[in-house]
């Protein structure tokens, strides 16, 4: 059975802010993805106005190309000045902070990148396609055995993506292009953005997935990640019979063995 694990705070010196930004809770013993999402559900109906992020697969890598494309040009946060002693109390308690400033620097104009001019950016051989398939087909062989969840104070669900921000190795999406690749799913096509791995992100349908509009998604993904025909039909079969989608953000899918 799926167990939600809501973490104590265990230093009185962090704030709530900190702490549940850090890690709120942990979703151990999965069975079931399905069980992964409902929970997600109602979490995020139990801590509204705040936002839930799951971190989901290869967490360490995950954190730690967060923490190296966080430092990156236009992202980078200096929270030395900001600290009121040297204790691990006071750094945790300057994470909000850095949370605020990613978005500002994710949402200024000069930022923007237009989606249609990321197309070809990546190109997966058809092994990494034939993944990708498998992955959505059974997203429970890929998670981590604890998922993290953690809460967050921004105004949209696109905007949680600046709590781990992703995107380090040239070859990948970076951090601006990624958060392009989410606000567009979410604006033009009611996906959700629900959290992410080392080398995946997950949506889920809202209310305003229009399924008429699955070709015109199914086209545009295709171009933008250079599917074959396989591919493409494939996933647009699996958006009609499910209510997530899963994509990548690395120059390749090798690192998963599904055998």
């Amino acid at each position: 059975m799926t167990i939600l694990d809501i973490k104590e705070k265990e230093n009185s010196l962090i704030t709530d802010d900190a702490h549940e930004l850090i890690c709120y809770a942990t979703i151990n013993e999965i069975n079931l993805w399905k069980d992964v999402v409902n929970l997600y559900s109602e979490i995020k109906q139990n801590n509204f106005p705040k936002k839930v992020l799951l971190l989901l697969e290869d967490i360490g890598q995950c954190e730690y190309t967060s923490m190296h494309a966080s430092m990156g040009e236009g992202l980078y946060f200096d929270t030395s000045e900001l600290v009121e002693d040297d204790s691990e109390a006071s750094w945790d308690n300057t994470r909000p902070l850095e949370l605020q400033h990613h978005i500002e620097q994710l949402l200024k104009p000069e930022n923007y990148i237009d989606f249609n001019d990321l197309s070809k950016k990546l190109n997966y051989s058809d092994e990494d396609q034939a993944t990708l398939l498998q992955i959505n087909a059974e997203p429970e062989k890929i998670l981590d055995d604890v998922i993290q969840v953690k809460l967050i104070s921004s105004k949209t669900e696109t905007q949680k993506f600046a709590a781990c921000l992703n995107g380090y190795f040239s070859c990948d999406l970076n951090p601006f292009e990624s958060f392009i690749l989410i606000e567009h799913l979410n604006q033009n096509y009611g996906l959700e953005y629900i959290g992410l791995g080392a080398s995946l992100f997950f949506f889920i349908k809202t209310s305003k997935f229009d399924e008429n509009k699955t070709p015109q998604l199914l086209n545009e993904l295709s171009k933008f990640y250079q599917f074959n025909q396989t591919t493409h039909n494939q996933l647009e079969q699996h958006l009609s019979n499910h209510e997530y989608l899963i994509l990548p953000y690395v120059e390749s899918l090798e690192v998963f063995d599904l055998d």
